[in-house]
């Protein structure tokens, strides 16, 4: 999260960049191994993305750039792309997950912030839960033999996720990311 807009070397913005095209990419990379060993992709999500809806027509948020909704953007396209993924892959054996880790006491809202980001993450900071909290969820969703139903869960349980991922919103974002990201996913045979 950064308190003013930046890009990445390619122009695309950060958070964008870091939080999704980086996942998806990364994915797109390891799908061989996954779809052999009927892999768990976990993506990191938040209920920040049931408040928001796609920005289709500025999705870099080059106008009226706001650190807080390219958050919840960012958190609503991760998602997105486990749903996206659980439709293409699912029949091949891989299951995708978004995961709400609630409000960690950790530093991660303090890197390259400054001003009213870093002194409201300070604050909300101090009402977080330890690491080990949600590292569980991550756990569990790795742990048993057979992967859990379902599609975004917090604190081991399933949960209830915004009407925003739908089939519509994630096939838009799926073509897009391969665009961004030159590449292709081939569908499983």
């Amino acid at each position: 999260m950064r308190s003013c807009y930046t890009t990445t070397e390619d122009g695309y913005e950060t958070a964008f960049a870091v939080n999704h095209l980086a996942g998806f990419l990364l994915t797109y990379l390891l799908m061989p191994g996954l779809i052999a060993g009927r892999g768990r992709v976990l993506t990191t999500s938040s209920a920040s993305h049931k408040m928001m809806k796609m920005r289709w027509k500025d999705i870099m948020f080059r106008h009226g750039y706001n650190p807080l909704l390219v958050y919840k953007q960012s958190k609503l396209c991760n998602m997105l792309l486990a749903y996206g993924l659980n439709e293409r892959f699912g029949s091949s054996g891989v299951s995708a997950y978004g995961i709400d880790p609630g409000l960690v006491k950790t530093d991660i809202g303090l890197k390259n912030t400054g001003g009213i980001v870093k002194a409201v993450w300070k604050l909300r900071q101090k009402g977080g839960v330890s690491p080990e909290i949600p590292a569980k969820t991550y756990a569990f969703l790795c742990g048993g033999p057979e992967p859990p139903k379902g599609l975004y869960y917090r604190l081991c349980r399933e949960e209830r996720y915004s009407r925003e991922i739908n089939k519509q919103n994630a096939d838009k974002l799926w073509e897009l990311s391969e665009q961004l990201c030159g590449v292709c996913f081939k569908s499983p045979v």
